[in-house]
């Protein structure tokens, strides 16, 4: 008998249909059986990348020499994994249910200005006309601002939310197989191959679970879930910004 985590794992891969409906029926019970995915994910990403040469794939311009990186680290970097996860949580509702109602025309671009928002704070901080307190509170002002609209995704959503975003690490996890190959067989354009194949995979998963969950249309919950990425982008930059993110485990979570 399989465990409740690699049965919703391999619905959520196989039949996603089949993973909502838990989903939706089963909150709590779901995302139980996430949180042991998302535990294999990081496990199996700190090994895997404590074992892959830190050069590989090669980055054009960058330094030949490059420290190899042992279990330790990764662990750290890894470490970051629930605070990001977090982060795309809380973005993917709060502009779920942004775009969720009223004309796409407007709730768009209204969408695509409160994003842009971090990017302009980083912006301006990098000109030198910020001091790094400030800064801290701008954010901290920012997520004040957006309270109301994470009042507007209910307390079961955010577990559905949580269940799924979580759960569909799976992917993460089936694709180190063939992201072990391309590693084995010193091939960058197979290692960016499966590259591209998880980012679209889980793109998605994500907008097909965020669609069900909050019950809006497929471009909304791809606009959500996009927009809600990019947070999770500024976010980590910003956090580098204020001295609290190492730049070797920004580096790292950016090539990750």
């Amino acid at each position: 008998m399989r465990l409740p985590m690699l049965n919703f794992g391999i619905d959520f891969l196989y039949q996603p249909s089949r993973a909502l409906d838990l989903v939706n029926k089963d909150p709590r019970a779901a995302l139980r059986a996430s949180a042991g995915v998302y535990a294999l994910f990081l496990v199996t990403a700190a090994l895997f990348y404590t074992l892959k040469p830190d050069g590989f794939p090669p980055i054009p311009g960058a330094e030949l020499n490059i420290p190899e990186h042992g279990l330790l680290f990764w662990i750290k970097v890894q470490a970051w994994s629930p605070i990001l996860l977090a982060v795309w949580i809380a973005a993917a509702g709060w502009f779920g249910r942004l775009l969720g109602s009223g004309k796409l025309a407007i709730r768009l671009p209204a969408a695509v200005a409160a994003a842009i928002i971090p990017l302009l704070l980083i912006v301006v901080y990098n000109s030198a006309q910020m001091h790094r307190a400030i800064f801290g509170l701008c954010w901290v002002g920012l997520i004040a601002v957006m309270v109301p609209g994470f009042r507007r995704v209910s307390q079961e959503d955010w577990l559905r939310l949580t269940a799924c975003l979580a759960g569909l690490h799976a992917a993460a996890i089936v694709l180190l197989i063939p992201f072990t190959i391309a590693v084995v067989a010193r091939s960058p354009r197979a290692y960016h191959a499966v590259e591209f194949v998880m980012l679209f995979w889980v793109l998605g998963l994500a907008t097909f679970s965020v669609r069900r969950i909050l019950n809006i249309a497929t471009a909304r919950a791809f606009s959500a879930v996009f927009l809600s990425l990019i947070t999770q982008i500024l976010f980590v930059f910003s956090m580098h910004l204020l001295g609290v993110l190492p730049k070797e485990v920004l580096k790292a979570l950016m090539a990750a």
